[in-house]
This record gives C-alpha cells, structure tokens and sequence, in this order.
C-alpha cells in the first residue's frame, strides 16, 4: 500500500514537472514574439514610436548624426563644467550622482549612431523601455570598443577578497541609493581613491574631443562606417580609453 501510494505521487510529480516545462516553454515563446511596431525585443508599444509627435521631433533634431553629435557635444561640455565643480570643491556625494551621465550620454550617443539599426533609432530616441544602460554599453563594447570597455567587468574592491562592478557603482550614486553614501564615506577616508581633478577633466575632454571630431566628420558628409573606423583608431591607438 505504501509503495503503491509513493509510486502514484511519483508519477503526479512527473506529471507535474512535463506540464510546467510546457508552460515556461510557451511563456518564452510568448515573450519572444515579435511586437510588429518595434524591432526591440520587449518593447510594448502598441503604436510605431514615430507616430508619437513627440518622438518624430525628437528624430528630426537627433537622428541626423550631423545634428546628433553637436547637440550631445554641447550637453557634455556643460556637464563637465559642472562636475568638474563638485570634483573640486570636494563635494563627493553630489560628484557620485553625476558620475554616470557623462558615461551614459556618451555610450547612448555611439549605440544610435553606430549599433542601431534605422528601425530600431525610433526606440532608442523614443527612451521607452528596454532602453538600459546596461544593455547599450554591452553592445557599444563589442562594436565600437572592441571589448575594451571595463564597467561590466568584476574589479578588485577596497578591502581583500572583495570586488565590485563599476557599473554599479555608477548606478548607485545616479539613483542616490544608500550604498552610494557608504561609498562616498569610503572616497572621503580614503581619498586616494578618488581621481584627480586633472585626471577625470582630461577623461571628460576625451568624451568632448571624440564628440567634436565624429560632428565634424559627419559635417564633411563622411558616412557612419568611416566614423565609426576612426573612433576605433583612437581606441587602439590608445589615444582614447575605453
């Protein structure tokens, strides 16, 4: 009676187990549908984004790449300029929230110009989900860096044994989390973590210098493939890192 009990729960358990492999099956075939209004896989939107006015003026000032690049140039001077400030005036906490829009704004900027296709630059300028950070940086990495990019990568931390994502730091700090102010509390104890001032305004100017050569090369009507060789040129050259 025994056995023929365990036997049965045995094969109620086999049953079971074939049935919800069925079901996660059809869940991931159901997630990998195509959505006929936008290349991205995830994005819900129930109407092409460029029929949002919004978003086709947005493509008029942006999708240009002429245009794309002097907009994205003008916004990181004037981001430099600020968090040069706070970088110099000791303010860690608010030089911590601003230390990813630099990176975020320069990685977003390559990943339209240079790994998006035209279908899918109305999600990208759009800003509907998915459009994280994460997600561009690994594929401006592969493409334009040529996996020299090191925010995804697990780095040693402060203390012996311990290790961290750059990337989550940025995030930290760019969402005011409260391990962004224990990491701030680790800069001020031990400031020779933080870079110089000196330093962090010549990586800022790399952002500027390399936004200001792909606007004037698209001015002199070079097309996306020749840019996108010369910025790899700077990468493997050295005179630009990743």
């Amino acid at each position: 009676m025994r056995y023929g009990s365990f036997l049965i729960i045995g094969v109620v358990s086999l049953i079971l187990g074939l049935l919800l492999d069925r079901w996660c099956i059809a869940m991931a075939k159901k997630k990998r549908k195509a959505n006929p209004h936008c290349p991205v896989v995830g994005c819900r939107t129930s109407k092409p984004h460029i029929a949002d006015p919004i978003v086709k003026a947005l493509m008029v000032q942006f999708a240009p790449p002429e245009n794309m690049t002097e907009w994205v140039l003008a916004a990181m001077a004037e981001l430099r300029q600020s968090i040069m400030k706070d970088l110099e005036e000791k303010r860690v906490f608010g030089w911590h929230s601003r230390m990813r829009q630099p990176e975020e704004l320069y990685i977003r900027t390559l990943y339209a110009l240079f790994v998006a296709s035209d279908k899918e630059l109305p999600h990208i300028i759009s800003g509907d989900m998915p459009n994280g950070f994460s997600r561009l940086y690994s594929a401006v990495n592969r493409v334009v860096l040529e996996g020299r990019g090191k925010l995804l990568d697990s780095l040693p931390g402060l203390h012996p044994g311990t290790t961290f994502k750059p990337i989550d730091t940025l995030n930290d700090g760019a969402h005011a989390s409260f391990r962004s102010f224990l990491t701030c509390m680790g800069w001020i104890k031990n400031p020779q973590m933080m870079p110089q001032t000196d330093q962090y305004l010549r990586y800022l100017n790399t952002y500027c210098n390399i936004l200001n050569r792909m606007h004037d090369d698209f001015k002199a009507n070079k097309d996306k493939k020749e840019v996108l060789e010369e910025v790899k040129k700077l990468y493997r050259s050295g005179a630009a890192t990743a």
